[in-house]
């Protein structure tokens, strides 16, 4: 473990000074592989982790594909400014152009790791230890090839979910290349890649067999990965009019979904017979282990992408718990860009374990009176994705810090493949069956204290006997459990629920606060005020979040909650201003809503024709 982040730090400085954002890489010849570098395993494992660290840049799971791409929707979201800017925030409204200057790093990065993945495929191909191994029988060799395969569908996958159609490169680059390549269909990419992970999955290790466990790709990962891309593929998605590229397309479904929730379906049993993983640790201590850089390699994550203290990741600082800038504060300064919204945060069974960490409505501060960090209260804009600390890190980033936290981002989790196969069991037989009901049942008990796991639990599947009640129950399961994680959105993609999600967001802020003032409705009980003291550790107590109490309790401060969501003016509501301004009507008023991402002017200018902006997007 330690080895590979020696390996990825060194790589990863290398990458910064020697990186190349021209198309493609069309500056940066290439030749075919230097097999004498695949000849021996070690030689191997040091090429496949030039991939990972391509991973761990900014421009990637450090920043703009793991935090900027997968915002804003139902339940999490980013600020904004009133006026649309084509910048970063542009990524997460949806008003982003191709002049955009955060998208170009990202689509070249992609492709970097594409070309570094491809390289070490060709390398091993071509190399002398492959043909002497079984496709069938895991070995070390085999293990490097699944995860150079890995690596490259992972990265293609955030290409097609972000911009659909792209060049599509199965080789590494030469000089010698035709580099003005026409997008390949999205349909015909994910396939292709599905049937290469099915080839290369039975010769990998589980995370237990491997030293690094859930840091590199495993074969675990790879079957949660094979689900995913196939659910993708499977899903709804935007499509273009090949005729009139200021048309904005139309959400279309291919007509052979039920083929990919099929291997969907088959990959997640896989995992979850193989017993390789289970639900052991708590939800909390998932993500307390990734500040702390603690793998388990039979728990709950698959793989998580590797990142070292002081040169990358912006997790802990981006998103997660507030901290704020104090020279007294030896963890550092965290200034959160990402919240859960109102809606999100009263969804929630009160009971639910998953809550508390999810959304934290406070900021860490310091006392200079009692020389000590606490809580203080925040409000309905500000309630923090709070699943990653920088209080949990074992060696404290150091007082002001603020980026490069080391802390990883997670990828792939056991609970996701859990809740894929009960969501394709449901679809593939039109209703719940025995083993769909115990996949949710297994996510649900983590959620909940063992004494409420009949009602909470049992009682509760038991209810949903049809397929819309409990895909219904699927769908919130996912965002309950995977807030922060970049699957939300995507998720209402594939289900053609994300404009609609987005309607219906603005409405419940609304119908939230009115029923909060008035007490009456169906959110008659969501808290017009919360009520809070300090207490003797330091932390918050918070009461009032259940229900709407008329007055605050002996000892307790008020602070304005769901009321604040709206004014009044006569017997008319208007919504706050922010709500406008965070989720843009004139995005998602429009039918098909456009989230598909235009590629980056100066990849167009260079394509010589061959690539050209379309959705009505320039």
């Amino acid at each position: 473990m330690k080895r590979t982040i020696r390996h990825i730090t060194a790589l990863w400085l290398l990458l910064t000074v020697c990186s190349c954002a021209d198309f493609l890489s069309t500056e940066s010849p290439s030749t075919m592989p230097d097999t004498k570098v695949f000849s021996t395993e070690g030689d191997t494992y040091r090429a496949v982790m030039n991939i990972y660290a391509v991973l761990a840049r900014n421009s990637l799971y450090s920043q703009r594909v793991s935090l900027f791409a997968p915002y804003n929707n139902d339940i999490e979201y980013a600020k904004t400014n009133a006026t649309a800017e084509d910048s970063r925030r542009g990524l997460w409204d949806y008003t982003l152009t191709s002049a955009n200057t955060e998208t170009l790093p990202m689509w070249a990065d992609l492709y970097m790791g594409i070309n570094s993945a491809n390289e070490c495929i060709a390398g091993i191909e071509n190399g002398p230890l492959l043909g002497a191994t079984s496709p069938e029988t895991p070995s070390a060799i085999r293990q490097l090839y699944g995860e150079a395969k890995a690596l490259r569908a992972l990265l293609y996958l955030e290409l097609v979910r972000n911009w659909g159609d792209v060049p599509f490169l199965t080789r590494e680059t030469r000089y010698n290349d035709d580099f003005y390549i026409a997008p390949t269909d999205r349909d015909e990419i994910l396939a292709y890649l599905i049937d290469d992970l099915i080839d290369a999955e039975p010769g990998m290790f589980y995370a237990s067999e491997i030293a690094e466990a859930c840091e590199r790709m495993n074969r675990g990962a790879v079957q949660a990965l094979i689900a995913r891309l196939s659910l993708t593929r499977g899903g709804w998605a935007l499509r273009p009019n090949a005729d009139d590229v200021s048309d904005p397309g139309r959400m279309v479904r291919p007509d052979d979904y039920e083929k990919y929730y099929r291997i969907a379906n088959t990959y997640a049993r896989k995992l979850y017979e193989s017993g390789k993983h289970s639900l052991g640790l708590s939800y909390k201590q998932v993500f307390v282990n990734e500040a702390q850089k603690v793998f388990p390699s039979n728990d709950d994550m698959l793989y998580e992408v590797a990142m070292a203290m002081s040169y990358s990741s912006y997790v802990g600082h981006y998103i997660g718990q507030r901290i704020d800038n104090s020279p007294s504060i030896i963890y550092g300064y965290s200034n959160p860009w990402f919240m859960v919204t109102m809606p999100y945060f009263h969804s929630f069974d009160s009971a639910d374990q998953r809550r508390s960490v999810n959304c934290t409505p406070y900021t860490w501060v310091w006392n200079n009176t009692k020389g000590r960090i606490e809580q203080k209260i925040s409000d309905w804009k500000n309630i923090y994705i709070g699943k990653w600390s920088k209080l949990d890190m074992k060696t404290p980033q150091g007082a002001g810090a603020t980026i490069n936290t080391g802390i990883n981002f997670p990828v792939l989790r056991y609970t996701d493949a859990l809740l894929m196969l009960a969501e394709t069991e449901n679809e593939l037989n039109d209703g719940p069956t025995d083993l769909a009901r115990e996949a949710l049942k297994t996510v649900r008990r983590r959620a909940f204290a063992s004494g409420l796991h009949a009602e909470k639990v049992d009682n509760y599947v038991a209810a949903l006997t049809g397929h819309d009640d409990f895909f219904e129950a699927v769908a919130q399961e996912r965002a309950w459990e995977f807030c922060g994680e970049g699957i939300r959105k995507y998720d209402l993609i594939r289900w053609n629920r994300l404009r609609q999600s987005l309607i219906d967001l603005r409405q419940k802020h609304i119908d939230m606060a009115v029923g909060a003032r008035t007490g009456t409705g169906k959110y008659k009980d969501i808290p017009a005020n919360i009520y809070w003291k300090l207490l003797d550790d330091g932390t918050l107590d918070i009461v009032g979040l259940d229900q709407n109490m008329s007055s605050a309790p002996a000892g307790y401060s008020t602070r304005g909650w769901a009321k604040e969501m709206v004014s009044q003016s006569g017997s008319e509501y208007i919504v706050n201003d922010a709500v406008d301004q965070w989720w843009r009507p004139e995005i998602y008023n429009r039918d098909p809503m456009v989230y598909i991402y235009p590629y980056p002017k100066d990849v167009v200018a260079e394509s010589k024709g061959m690539i050209v902006n379309r959705y009505g997007k320039r």
